[in-house]
C-alpha cells in the first residue's frame, strides 16, 4: 500500500516533467527546421524577386547608373564607385555568347551566379585582357556551338537560369561617361543548341 502511494505520487511529479520535456523538444525541432529551411529558402526567394524586378529582360544586359541615395538600387548594398551591369540568363535551349571590351586601367569583373545565388565563376582584368568573349552553357551541355571554341571561353552554369554581374571601378582614368561606354558595349547573342 505504501508502495502504491509512492508510486502514485512519483508519477504524479513525473508526468508535468515530460510533458514540458516533450513541448521543449518538439519546439526545438520546430527552430531547428525553421532555421534550416530559411537558410534554404532565402536564397532562392532573393533571385527569384530580382527576376521579377527583370521581366522582359531575360538574357539581355541590364546597366545600372552609379549608385546613390536616391536611385533604386538594381543591386544589393551597391558600392557608389562602381558601375554595376547585369545579365539574367535563362539557358534553356539557349547557349549565350556574352562579349565586350575590358577597362585597361581601372578594376573590372565578371561573375555569374546560380539559381540560388551560388557564385560559380569569376573573373576579373588581371585574367582578361581588352576584350572578353564567353559563351554561356548548362552544365553537360553537348551544343554543337560549342564544339570549336577553347575551353577557357566556356561557362558551364549548374543551372539553367540565374545571373551574370559585371563591375566597373570608376577612377580618374575612367570617368563615369567612359565606363557606361564601355557598360553598355557589352553584347549578349543567343545561340541555338
Amino acid at each position: 500500500m505504501l508502495k502504491n502511494k509512492f508510486k502514485k505520487k512519483t508519477m504524479a511529479a513525473i508526468k508535468p516533467i515530460i510533458k514540458k520535456g516533450i513541448f521543449a523538444l518538439v519546439l526545438v525541432i520546430i527552430a531547428v527546421s525553421f532555421y534550416y529551411l530559411t537558410i534554404w529558402i532565402t536564397p532562392y526567394y532573393v533571385q527569384s524577386k530580382f527576376a521579377e524586378k527583370s521581366l522582359g529582360y531575360v538574357n539581355t544586359p541590364r546597366f545600372g547608373d552609379q549608385p546613390n541615395a536616391e536611385n533604386s538600387r538594381v543591386i544589393p548594398l551597391p558600392n557608389p564607385d562602381f558601375l554595376y551591369s547585369t545579365i539574367n540568363y535563362d539557358l534553356k535551349d539557349n547557349v549565350l555568347k556574352i562579349s565586350g571590351i575590358v577597362p585597361d586601367s581601372t578594376y573590372w569583373s565578371i561573375s555569374a551566379y546560380q539559381e540560388n545565388t551560388t557564385n560559380y565563376f569569376v573573373e576579373n582584368e588581371e585574367q582578361v585582357k581588352s576584350k572578353f568573349e564567353y559563351y554561356l552553357a548548362e552544365e553537360g551541355s553537348k551544343s554543337e556551338v560549342l564544339k570549336n571554341i577553347p575551353k577557357e571561353k566556356i561557362i558551364y552554369s549548374p543551372t539553367t537560369k540565374g545571373l551574370i554581374l559585371f563591375r566597373y571601378l570608376v577612377s580618374k582614368a575612367y570617368p563615369v561617361k567612359q565606363l557606361s561606354g564601355l557598360q553598355h558595349g557589352v553584347s549578349v547573342v543567343k545561340l541555338v543548341k
